[in-house]
């Protein structure tokens, strides 16, 4: 399962010019979308290092260049479902005075909340001490307060983003059958837009991935249906955050099962020493180490050989080549403690 903060950085960082003309419809005229957007992702990081949340949440922070020739910081919070934080307004303040204290950039703030928990929709800090006070207001949407209708924008690919995560608000009594024909109508929509193809791909992969069926048929059914259109040339955007989060989660395994870790790097080894036996060997060493051990990390964690295929753009059968090779590896070196 692909977490949804994962998603929500993916599309957001996509979606960016739409992103921003969806949820800043009063200050569009003031912005110079010509220059674009660069992503301040290291100096978010740098603020606040993940040591310091014991949550995931969605956060970006970019920058934009005005009409005036002044710049402007937009820092992005996605308050995913499930996520109930108490300090969540404190955090939104600390983020915000870190900003200004280390870039002395104007900055923009927006809580984007997924969840039902009214209690922390949170859209003001405030402290007050001994006749001083602080109040902090930032920008809320609150999914749970609209209606399906409220989600559209003409000419706007965001609205489809926020329909996807309405529908996963309001799923807990749907079945697979609706989910799929949910996800069929949306795709259909989607394709009539006519707009670009890699567009289409990479809000393809955020309807694919965001709400989940509880059969494991249904997402390949969902699945089959849309892989000629989502086959990517080059993973990036959503498509490579869903990759980097599969390479995160193989690395740390990979440390909390420290003799797992060493068989691999001894796999990993192996096959460019040429140690590695097995008629696959010869074919699959066009499959860059790397690609190998994320197929492999993917592969333990149960995705589809055609998704791995996709996310990593290997063909299915070079896929399947690197983990039959993985196979025979593992069972020469069970026989061989033995």
């Amino acid at each position: 399962m692909i977490p949804k903060d994962t998603l929500w950085k993916g599309i957001i960082e996509d979606l960016v010019e739409d992103f921003v003309r969806y949820f800043f419809t009063d200050f569009i005229e003031q912005i110079d979308f010509s220059n674009g957007f660069t992503f301040l992702d290291k100096e978010l990081e740098q603020l606040f290092p993940k040591s310091e949340s014991k949550k995931r949440h969605a956060d970006k922070l970019f920058r934009a260049q005005l009409l005036n020739g002044a710049e402007q910081w937009f820092l992005v919070h996605v308050e995913v479902q499930g996520y109930a934080d108490p300090d969540f307004a404190t955090r939104m303040f600390e983020y915000a005075y870190r900003i200004k204290d280390r870039y002395k950039k104007p900055l923009t703030a927006l809580a984007i909340y997924t969840n039902e928990n009214r209690k922390y929709h949170f859209t003001e800090y405030y402290e007050s001490f001994m006749g001083s006070e602080i109040t902090y207001r930032f920008n809320t949407y609150v999914l749970v307060d609209k209606q399906v209708e409220d989600l559209h924008r003409p000419n706007n690919l965001f609205g489809l983003v926020m329909e996807v995560a309405f529908e996963d608000l309001l799923n807990r009594n749907k079945t697979d059958l609706d989910r799929l024909n949910f996800k069929t109508r949306l795709v259909k929509r989607l394709l009539k837009q006519g707009i670009d193809r890699l567009k289409i791909r990479r809000l393809l992969a955020f309807i694919k991935y965001y709400t989940n069926f509880e059969r494991k048929e249904f997402f390949l059914k969902f699945e089959e249906g849309i892989y000629k259109i989502t086959k990517p040339r080059k993973a990036m955007g959503i498509e490579e955050a869903i990759l980097n989060y599969v390479e995160e989660k193989g690395i740390e395994k990979g440390i909390e099962k420290g003799i797992e870790k060493g068989k691999e790097e001894g796999y990993a080894k192996g096959f460019e020493e040429g140690e590695v036996q097995g008629e696959a060997t010869g074919e699959a060493r066009g499959v860059d180490l790397g690609i190998r051990m994320v197929i492999t990390r993917a592969w333990e964690k149960g995705m589809p050989v055609a998704e791995i295929a996709d996310l990593t753009n290997k063909t299915i059968e070079e896929v399947e080549i690197v983990i039959k090779e993985l196979k025979t590896f593992r069972a020469r070196t069970s026989e061989e403690e033995e």
